[in-house]
């Protein structure tokens, strides 16, 4: 499967301030066949990676990452949850990521922990087999995206675009990756 998911959404130029509040869904190698998703809120950036899990690293040290390996990245602002606290969100959201331990072939991906947060403070159902962009599409229908701003490349106006994949191409990814940490 080839080709890209155009999903109507504002566009503003880069901002790293407004990365200080709220939730971002942050799309890293976001032109790449997937893309790694991972989630900031207030600032302190978790993801589930083939190495385990990454939590709190701070807005800076993640920008620098992004800045020195210039990284296409996307940064897609969350609706607010008018509930419950970033604290609670961001203690729960390590909870879910460490339940996973890493990105498995088969088994996790750094998508998983991210469905089960929507899940939990959206309400938004967890779908298995749902890749990446389906999932961008959903919460993109359900009014959760507000806005999206790139980091070392250029967003079409009013859009973001995200490569179409299949499962095999995730997992074949997933495989070539874990080849340098892992030998399962």
């Amino acid at each position: 499967m080839s080709g890209t998911l155009n999903i109507s959404l504002l566009t503003k130029i880069f901002d790293k301030k407004k990365l200080t509040h709220g939730n971002w869904l942050v799309l890293l190698h976001a032109r790449r066949i997937p893309p790694h998703v991972g989630l900031i809120i207030d600032g302190s950036y978790s993801s589930l990676t083939v190495k385990g899990p990454e939590l709190n690293v701070t807005l800076e040290t993640l920008l620098k990452t992004i800045g020195l390996k210039k990284i296409e990245t996307i940064f897609i602002k969350v609706m607010d949850h008018p509930v419950f606290s970033s604290d609670y969100q961001n203690e729960l959201f390590h909870e879910m990521i460490k339940k996973y331990k890493m990105v498995k072939q088969h088994e996790a991906t750094c998508l998983s922990p991210l469905k089960e947060f929507f899940q939990e403070f959206y309400a938004l159902n967890f779908l298995e087999e749902e890749l990446l962009f389906d999932f961008l599409e959903r919460l993109r229908q359900n009014t959760y995206l507000e806005l999206a701003m790139s980091f070392n490349f250029e967003l079409t106006p009013a859009m973001i675009q995200i490569p179409r994949y299949d499962a095999r191409e995730l997992h074949e990814r997933i495989k070539s990756e874990r080849l340098s940490f892992h030998t399962d």
